[in-house]
């Protein structure tokens, strides 16, 4: 028996059974911020994970936002059949499986896969009591239900990653039909905004798109979606760069990679992408506005991004901070003070007698 299947409500009333929290000032109601969405393609039955933001409209119905993904797929193709989308909204999972699921993949991949391989073994999962979804056996609690073909409600405002609030609109809408949970099941949420939130869509959507241009292009070292970016919009890409043009081919790979990448900043291997101050730097000191920008416009974003339109249309912006190749290796010669890499100054100034020697030469000195 599967421990989120020890008690089985099947007389659904979500805010009585379940303590489901208001995040935000403006919120337009008590919302499931940290549950694992799993549908399944409706003709293959293959399955898809992914996390929505959910608002309790009712006893047993759900507002749901649906971004243009996989699970929006699942339920244009389940209304072209003329049938609700089978869904099971998953509460309190393991950290693996939440990362997992914000991995970008190709339609009619199971993030579980890669849940698996991160616990180094299959997720134990279980079909649910009332349709033919699988879920994690040793979460804590499970919604189960059907996106209704055909139907919208308002759903919105709520607080969104990039710290600011998303609009109402009419959006899909879910029908439970039961919920489980374990005995004594504990409710996991995520506060919109807040760095779990950010890293969550973050560290995943990194390796992909580290995968993804590496495929393309071997030059490409390592790359980050920076905190102020919100681990969303702004890419950071550290290439060895064999030849001109890279940069550019590398921006677009970027944008192609996931819609939501805004800016792209391509610099040298001797730049600390994790450090803002030397990214600045490289754009400072090797960018020039005329020759090394790159603008996309009217291409997709983010539709949270306050700044695109209604359908999250927008410009992408790429910043190619690389040494020309063909520059003398004077220009760009960075200063460097004779030893300084070899002394330790901390571990200098800790030591009393290395400290007293440096102040008793800096007296001689004087003298």
């Amino acid at each position: 028996e599967a421990p989120v299947q020890a008690i089985v409500h099947r007389d659904v009333d979500i805010n009585a059974q379940l303590p489901v929290p208001t995040h935000n000032e403006l919120d337009s109601g008590p919302y499931i911020a940290a549950g694992l969405m799993i549908s399944r393609n409706p003709k293959t039955g293959v399955q898809n994970v992914s996390i929505h933001r959910c608002q309790i409209s009712g006893p047993n119905r759900i507002g749901v936002l649906l971004l243009p993904r996989h699970t929006w797929t699942y339920a244009r193709m389940a209304e072209e059949m003329g049938q609700a989308l089978e869904v099971a909204i998953v509460i309190g999972n393991d950290p693996a499986s939440l990362l997992a699921s914000q991995a970008v993949v190709p339609l009619d991949f199971d993030e579980m896969e890669i849940a698996g391989a991160l616990h180094g073994a299959p997720v134990e999962m279980v079909k649910c009591q009332t349709n033919q979804v699988r879920v994690p056996a040793r979460a804590e609690i499970v919604l189960e239900g059907r996106v209704l073909p055909d139907v919208v409600e308002p759903e919105g405002p709520f607080g969104e990653f990039p710290q600011y609030y998303g609009k109402r609109a009419d959006r899909h809408v879910i029908e439970v039909d039961a919920i489980t949970h374990r005995l004594h099941p504990i409710f996991h949420t995520i506060i919109g905004g807040g760095m779990e939130h950010l890293l969550l869509g973050g560290l995943p959507r990194e390796a992909t798109l580290l995968e993804t241009l590496r495929r393309n292009d071997p030059s490409v070292l390592d790359l980050h979606l920076s905190r102020g970016g919100v681990c969303r919009y702004h890419l950071v890409v550290k290439v060895a760069k064999k030849q001109e043009g890279t940069p550019k081919n590398i921006m677009m790979g970027a944008f192609a990679g996931h819609y939501d990448v805004k800016q792209v900043i391509v610099v040298d291997e001797d730049v600390n992408i994790h450090d803002p101050e030397q990214v600045e730097w490289a754009v400072a000191t090797r960018f020039q506005a005329d020759r090394d920008l790159l603008v996309v416009s009217n291409s997709q974003g983010s539709k949270l991004d306050p700044t695109t339109t209604e359908d999250g249309v927008g410009a992408k912006m790429g910043l190619d901070a690389t040494i020309p190749l063909a520059t003398d290796d004077f220009t760009f010669k960075v200063i460097q003070v004779p030893g300084a890499d070899s002394i330790d100054l901390e571990q200098m100034l800790d030591d009393e007698g290395e400290a007293a020697a440096i102040i008793g030469n800096e007296e001689t000195g004087r003298e």
